[in-house]
């Protein structure tokens, strides 16, 4: 490490007043920081496999509505010949 890496600590500093120590705080920064360092990841979500699940759900009905709509093209032309 190099001299400008190195935490400087001082140990005779001056007390900070009540007044300098509210100015300065400030949790809800530090708690977004800690969320987004820890965010689950999207694959991890109940959002998305319930998206996903949709999906399936609405690619299955889509298709079995076509077959069903395909074999009664089929029928009708059977019956008219």
């Amino acid at each position: 490490m190099s001299e400008e890496e190195k935490n400087i600590i001082k140990i005779n500093r001056k007390k900070l007043s009540v007044k300098e120590i509210q100015e300065n705080e400030n949790f809800e920064g530090i708690l977004n920081k800690h969320r987004m360092a820890t965010k689950r990841p999207v694959y991890k979500q109940k959002k998305f496999y319930f998206f996903l699940f949709l999906l399936m759900l609405i690619t299955l009905l889509i298709y079995y509505t076509d077959k069903e709509e395909k074999q009664k093209e089929a029928e009708k032309t059977e019956k008219t010949n």
